[in-house]
């Protein structure tokens, strides 16, 4: 999918990332800006910076029309899970990122890869915009279509953005963590922890994937809450020695720990 990276004008119109409301998937064309400016920052192995994100982020929702007012929205939310704020809109469910928070985002920390005798433990972390994007992008390719990008929020007070998501509204169906196992085994995932599953053929890891964030629909299973990933770096060898090891993992959850510490930060990828 390298080709969702590149500034492609299409039929002649403009480019990806300034199509808006027209696009045909707004999720790529605010990560084709964001990549268009790490690309032009220098080294394209390191995003620019989680704030510099939210400013370009915000350009480009201004350029696209699809900046929204926060009256529309922040008065009728309710809480939903730890990660978004919630409001039902017709057959959709409106989520909103919460206190400049964009979701989570799999790692490992130095410190944190443990001796022999304990379970290797990786992070949840705080997400950037980028990584955000990334995470509904691949969550589309498991369920095509589960997410729309509605547009950006900016806070008032305190600065800021919040993302503005939409998916369809599910009859809420509990599966069992043992359905959950076999169904990901089925489609050729291996379990590295509780929760989290690695397919090596296209080096996509989902995280998360526990009985509140999937749903039963007919015969099959919609993850429509995980979080996927191409892990890279540090964090891909550690998954590959731990799962060559029959070792276990640990996950924890990181809120708020300032800049990450890591073996090597994993950038959003445009394919395995």
């Amino acid at each position: 999918m390298g080709s969702e990276s590149r500034r492609e004008t299409g039929s002649g119109g403009p480019p990806a990332d300034q199509r808006g409301a027209d696009a045909r998937d707004r999720i790529l064309a605010a990560l084709d800006h964001l990549r268009g400016v790490q690309e032009a920052g220098g080294d394209p192995s390191r995003p620019p910076p989680s704030a510099c994100q939210e400013n370009e982020l915000l350009r480009w929702a201004e350029l696209t029309g699809l900046l929204l007012n926060p009256a529309e929205f922040i008065p009728h939310l309710i809480r939903g899970g730890q990660e978004h704020d919630l409001l039902s809109r017709g057959d959709r469910v409106v989520k909103v990122t919460r206190n400049g928070v964009f979701g989570l985002s799999p790692g490992i920390e130095l410190a944190l890869v443990s001796s022999a005798d304990d379970a290797r433990r990786f992070h949840l972390w705080e997400a950037t915009p980028m990584e955000y994007l990334e995470r509904l992008r691949l969550q589309n390719l498991l369920v095509p279509g589960i997410n729309q990008l509605e547009g950006v929020i900016a806070h008032n007070e305190g600065g800021g953005i919040a993302i503005v998501t939409s998916q369809p509204r599910f009859e809420i169906v509990a599966v069992r963590t043992v359905e959950i196992d076999l169904w990901f085994a089925h489609l050729g995932f291996q379990k590295i922890t509780d929760s989290a599953y690695y397919r090596a053929e296209d080096n996509l890891g989902i995280f998360d994937a526990h009985e509140k964030n999937l749903i039963r629909a007919g015969d099959d299973l919609i993850p429509f809450d995980v979080i996927p990933c191409h892990p890279g770096g540090g964090f891909l060898e550690f998954i590959r020695d731990t799962l060559g090891a029959g070792h276990h993992l640990e996950a924890i959850r990181t809120i708020s720990t300032g800049p990450r510490k890591t073996t090597s930060d994993q950038p959003p990828s445009s394919g395995p």
